[in-house]
């Protein structure tokens, strides 16, 4: 059954990104198709996204786009297709090793740990040594304007402050896709290559 919701895709490019040509593709899905029983909640998409593009996804609830990123984060499995991450594919690659940012919908900060030990989480379990790990969350609570908050638990700050954290620690890792949710839009974006 098809999906009765059909979500859109747009495509935010920068004009050097051009330049690079359709070989470029950072995120390729290929004929996907996912299906839960008879549902086809996403069926035979195809669509690529170079380094440097912001796409959004569009569309009404139940129309595949909350499916679309748990496919490319390796949550769920394509039933039909391949999905490719600079051109190779990661259908058997789990989630934990794709290298990506994810800013959920509802933060998803830890409530026990500070602001600063929500920052310092990712870098940890990537093994980032001390001085590191310090230097990087000392420069995003900057970037984010929170450098008198990193001593702060999540519920001592506004949904405002929780969002720059929860962007924050999405970015502080440096993933080449960073990928974020709401109510009617799911977003990726891609870090460019490097010259």
């Amino acid at each position: 059954m098809l999906n009765p919701y059909p979500m859109t895709a747009l495509v935010h490019v920068e004009d050097e990104v051009l330049e690079n040509g359709p070989d470029s593709a950072e995120i390729e899905f290929r004929r996907v198709t996912k299906t839960y029983g008879a549902i086809a909640a996403i069926e035979d998409v195809s669509l690529a996204v170079r380094g440097g593009e912001f796409l959004t996804i569009l569309g009404p609830s139940g129309s595949g786009k909350t499916t679309a990123l748990m496919l490319l984060a390796g949550f769920v499995a394509p039933t039909k297709g391949d999905i490719l991450i600079s051109g190779k594919s990661v259908a058997a690659v789990p989630s934990y090793r794709r290298d990506q940012g994810i800013v959920f919908q509802s933060y998803a900060l830890f409530p026990h740990l500070t602001v600063r030990r929500n920052l310092e989480f990712p870098l940890e379990m990537r093994g980032i040594k001390a001085a590191e790990k310090a230097m990087r969350v000392n420069r995003m609570l900057q970037r984010v304007h929170l450098n008198d908050y990193g001593d702060r638990m999540p519920s001592q700050l506004s949904g405002g402050q929780q969002q720059r954290v929860a962007l924050a620690r999405a970015l502080i890792a440096d993933p080449p896709i960073l990928r974020s949710t709401n109510r009617s839009e799911r977003s990726i974006a891609i870090r460019p290559a490097p010259d």
